[in-house]
């Protein structure tokens, strides 16, 4: 046996574990299926797994089948030494790995123990039938010294396994003592067949490793003497079902190799007996007709296992792992090549969606100013509209003032405790009256404007947004009970109103002094505003002529009016003075008439002094004030409303114009998604073309190890050495 081939093997066999093979990339839903990168990822499992075997310098065989088929007999046998325990039932509860030494004595190593032990204790440790048994996962290490058995000396090792029928852990049994085996020997009973447990023993091997080398011992041969009419049925029928399952569900070799080379029917407990019999008995003992050849077959059986890890040691351990890597490799490479492809073509993609949201972008950004400033000037120019219409309805309302004061009914009182209450019952009505008839004037044609403002910025804002924002658009109403609130607040705008409802009579000196003043201060203020002093003067001259002919005619009596009226009408004395003079100037007579019409008609304007009458002053008077005052606060009302207005219109934008911030927000993290997107792809086809030429280059690497130490000339040289 050559050892030293493996010891010795060249550089290509050293293990890189390269990243570029065993990092695959990851899985991309756009780049490789879901199936694909599941297959890539078993893929770098079995990389690893073979790396694990050809890191190291020994050649492994494990020894498996069901409890109680001779497995450690067979191994017992093939060492020509009873080392393992072995017996009926179940005996090997633990792995048992038998390696070689170059000390003296065997000893035995224990999980989670460096002291040696007695190779006698291993009767108890790996013997199920013993109470110090171990766990079934557990591993002891038999060093057996090399000098006392050949297949040690060749750093052969050699695994016992418990039967796999023992434990449910089939899959933690194989990662953790079998990936790395170069040699699996099925020991299966001759008085059964191979069992679906023994096959999905070596399905797990399979998919976990790349395609394993596989011996099939038909053990127990012997017990077939029992029955010689059926040896060559049941041998033919063995035979058929080892070729069905190597062959064809396997596929590892094809039916004439393992009819010669793969399976074998023989009888371990003879081969014990012929090779390492006890010392009590006799050598002939023990053994049935025939036993002979089934020697005869348990040496072809070791010829062959040992060409497998002898001879040509280099190619079991590392051909089926080179033609499998081969496969990799091929594999790897077309789906790098399809990676590289696959994203530059999803590149280009986002670089033209890129483009395109961009375009966009920018058209949200151009259309959003102009939405903002038409909406800005729209909302402007309706707001002056309203401020125009409040002020032209409001001093039109101000002008008819009287007649709505006219309407106004309530008991009137002169008494000056109930005239306080009148005042503020008409205070609330005037205001109620008046911003009821501003609603009834405005608010059609307010909220016509208003709707006409909310559509054209509805309209604008859905032209920019997708279809689901145009949708939400269409959920956003204007407010239903909007309305423009006229609050004049009369109460206060005529708190000092003063009336004065005191029987004054129209003739008296006082009224007469009274609208002397108030003539002259209208005749001055007209003159400023019109520049008509000399009409307006002559006028109110012939009305005091026409006023004082009642009294007389004459030159002299007017004149002395003017005089009199020019005094004071409070001084009794220049009365008396005043009536002397007119006594003495006409008369009398004319005295006495012009006094019995004056007496007359205070008299008459007296009796109509009625509560009626003094109503009609006070209403009169409130609204010559009111009206006065009301125009003071025209602007203010009106800007008023206006801002009001402008305020709705203002809410409404805002709530329609987030959407347009919304769309761009979305545009723009699309943009960065995509930015993203293009480097993740750059980087994917970078490293695809990387992990393509490395995949060339580890390609060229095993063909030339192929050629070089798998070829016939090769393995002849080999064999040679």
């Amino acid at each position: 046996m050559s050892g030293s081939i493996i010891r010795e093997k060249p550089a290509h066999l050293t293990p890189t574990r390269p990243n570029s093979v065993t990092n695959v990339i990851k899985s991309d839903k756009n780049l490789i299926s879901v199936d694909k990168h599941k297959d890539i990822q078993q893929l770098k499992e079995k990389v690893t797994g073979i790396l694990n075997i050809i890191s190291r310098d020994h050649m492994k065989v494990v020894f498996f089948g069901r409890t109680s088929n001779g497995k450690s007999t067979v191994m017992n046998a093939m060492l020509r030494e009873r080392i393992l325990p072995a017996g009926m039932g179940h005996t090997t509860n633990c792995f048992l790995q038998i390696e070689g030494t170059d000390k003296v004595d065997a000893h035995v190593l224990v999980p989670r123990s460096d002291e040696p032990k007695s190779i006698v204790s291993l009767k108890d440790l790996g013997n199920a039938l013993s109470h110090e048994k171990l766990d079934s996962d557990s591993l002891v290490k038999i060093l057996y010294p090399k000098e006392k058995c050949r297949l040690l000396r060749d750093d052969v090792i050699l695994v016992d396994s418990p039967g796999i029928d023992v434990s449910v852990n089939l899959d933690h049994w194989i990662e953790d003592h079998c990936l790395d085996a170069d040699v699996f020997v099925l020991v299966v009973s001759a008085e059964a067949t191979i069992t679906v447990a023994e096959k999905k023993f070596l399905h797990n091997v399979a998919q976990h490793l790349s395609n394993p080398n596989i011996f099939i011992l038909m053990n127990r041969w012997d017990a077939i003497m029992n029955e010689q009419e059926n040896v060559d049925s049941v041998r033919q029928q063995h035979l058929e079902r080892g070729m069905e399952f190597l062959c064809d569900e396997l596929q590892l070799y094809d039916r004439k190799v393992v009819a010669d080379h793969r399976v074998f029917f023989v009888s371990a407990r003879e081969a014990v007996l012929y090779r390492a019999p006890d010392p009590g008995n006799s050598p002939k003992t023990g053994f049935a007709e025939g036993y002979k050849e089934r020697l005869t077959e348990f040496a072809k059986f070791e010829e062959e296992f040992e060409k497998c890890i002898s001879k040509s040691a280099v190619k079991t351990k590392f051909e089926q792992h080179t033609n499998r890597g081969k496969e990799i490799i091929n594999l790897l490479r077309d789906t790098m090549g399809n990676i590289a492809n696959k994203s530059q073509s999803l590149k280009q993609e986002c670089v033209q969606k890129r483009t395109e949201q961009s375009e966009k972008h920018d058209f949200i950004e151009k259309e959003l100013k102009s939405i903002m400033e038409t909406t800005k000037d729209r909302i402007r120019h309706v707001s002056e509209d309203v401020y125009k219409r409040v002020a032209q309805t409001l001093n039109d309302e101000i002008k008819r003032l009287y007649t709505l004061i006219e309407e106004f009914d309530r008991p009137f009182s002169s008494d000056p405790e109930q005239i306080p209450l009148y005042k503020r019952d008409l205070h609330k009505w005037v205001e109620e009256r008046l911003g009821s008839n501003l609603q009834a004037r405005l608010h059609s044609a307010l909220h016509s404007s208003l709707d006409s403002v909310h559509k054209e910025i509805k309209e604008r804002v859905k032209f920019v947004v997708n279809n689901e924002r145009k949708s939400m658009l269409d959920t956003i109403t204007p407010r239903s009970d909007f309305a423009v609130s006229y609050r004049l607040d009369c109460l206060n705008l005529c708190s000092d109103f003063k009336e004065d409802i005191k029987f004054k009579f129209s003739l008296g000196l006082s009224s007469l002094w009274q609208r002397f003043v108030q003539n002259q201060h209208q005749q001055s203020t007209l003159t400023m505003t019109e520049g008509n002093n000399s009409t307006l003067s002559q006028n109110t001259s012939d009305s005091l002529i026409s006023t004082s002919t009642l009294l007389n005619s004459t030159n002299d009596i007017l004149t002395t009016a003017n005089t009199i009226t020019s005094l004071t009408s409070k001084s009794s004395l220049l009365l008396i003075g005043g009536c002397a003079l007119i006594w003495r100037g006409v008369g009398w007579k004319v005295l006495g008439v012009v006094g019995g019409l004056y007496g007359s008609l205070y008299l008459y304007e007296r009796l109509m002094w009625t509560k009626k009458a003094q109503e009609r002053k006070f209403k009169r008077q409130y609204a010559d004030y009111a009206s006065s005052r009301m125009k003071l606060i025209v602007d203010m009302t009106s800007g008023n409303a206006s801002a009001q207005v402008q305020q709705e219109l203002s809410m409404y934008f805002a709530q329609t114009i987030r959407y347009v911030d919304m769309e761009k927000d979305d545009i723009c993290d699309y943009l960065k998604q995509l930015k993203q997107e293009i480097d993740q792809l750059l980087l994917y086809n970078d490293k695809a073309k990387v992990l393509k030429k490395q995949a060339d280059w580890i390609d060229q690497q095993l063909n030339q190890f192929s050629k070089q130490y798998l070829s016939e000339p090769a393995t002849s040289i080999n064999s040679s050495v």
